[in-house]
């Protein structure tokens, strides 16, 4: 019977994991249509707001929840959410929506380097050939015709957009050493309040947009957001970060596919392949989530492993 159960907390952490990438998908193309019309401080402090009110009434009617059990971590985690977050908007607000996407997405590169750096985990000889391959295949999904060249493009924006996937994959580490003492809701709570600190300065120094259909977008990229991250620290509860790390790699391959629907954008044959290359390491990965969780649930950081040695 457990390890039925522990087969359908891991099923109930995949499914969580990739809606929330789909539904972040969603809110990066609300993001794309802005076009530039409100600015990142603005559109980040409106989703912290927009996450605060929504939490409000359950923050009240569990007070002792939402105080939080590890607040100094919980405040790490809004820290780097909030900067990876203003990193990706800016860049996709300067970069083409597929580049931003792309290098902002190469989160399972940095994972597998700091778990090693944080954690001492050395990363398993399968996923670093895996990574590689999905990597592969989302150059094949954005550029099937290799026409846009990086060079032409801002280097600043290109640091962002890296930038972006190195704090993502620090984030899930933290989002899952969270999971085992706070709640989706208090984690999404305490994020939102660092959101609002670290922006409201800036957001107040911009002229804010008078455009109906700006606001509207931002809105729905603010739902979507909220969505996905309590979806996320759902998920985070059952899955490593290494497979939520690899599941992000879906951002791209659901941005085509919504293309395809949507849009009436035709598939050539070599994305097709890349969606495939994408979609293979990520199952693979996941059939091995019972040795990432284990080395996961007993890892020490390096410097507390010091601490333990002394004592």
């Amino acid at each position: 019977m457990r390890a039925a159960s522990g087969t359908s907390g891991m099923a109930h952490g995949y499914a969580c994991i990739v809606l929330a990438n789909l539904v972040f998908t969603v809110g990066f193309g609300f993001v794309a249509a802005i076009d530039g019309g409100i600015s990142v401080w603005q559109l980040v402090l409106l989703r912290g707001a927009v996450f605060a009110l929504v939490l409000l009434p359950w923050a009240v009617r569990h007070a002792d929840l939402a105080r939080g059990s590890h607040r100094g971590l919980l405040l790490l985690r809004g820290g780097l959410g909030t900067a990876m977050v203003l990193c990706l908007l800016s860049a996709i607000a300067v970069l083409p929506l597929s580049v931003a996407t792309l290098l902002g997405k190469t989160t399972p590169l940095w994972e597998l380097l700091m778990l090693w750096l944080l954690l001492a985990l050395r990363p398993h000889l399968s996923d670093l050939l895996l990574v590689p391959v999905a990597i592969l295949g989302l150059v094949l999904i954005l550029h099937p015709e290799g026409h846009l060249s990086l060079l032409s493009l801002s280097y600043v924006a290109l640091v962002l957009a890296l930038a972006a996937g190195m704090l993502n994959s620090l984030e899930f580490i933290t989002l899952r050493r969270l999971r085992g003492s706070d709640a989706p809701h208090t984690i999404n709570l305490w994020y939102a309040v660092v959101m609002i600190v670290v922006t409201l300065p800036f957001a107040l120094l911009q002229p804010w947009p008078d455009e109906l259909r700006i606001w509207l977008f931002a809105g729905m990229f603010c739902l979507c957001s909220l969505a996905g991250q309590s979806l996320l620290a759902e998920g985070m509860h059952h899955a490593s970060p290494t497979f939520a790390s690899v599941a992000a790699l879906l951002v791209p391959v659901f941005a085509t596919v919504i293309d395809w629907a949507v849009f009436g954008q035709v598939l050539s044959g070599l994305e097709l392949a890349g969606i495939a290359l994408v979609l293979l390491p990520a199952a693979l990965i996941a059939r091995a989530e019972s040795r990432h969780s284990a080395a996961l649930a007993v890892a020490t950081l390096r410097w507390e492993r010091g601490r333990s040695g002394e004592s």
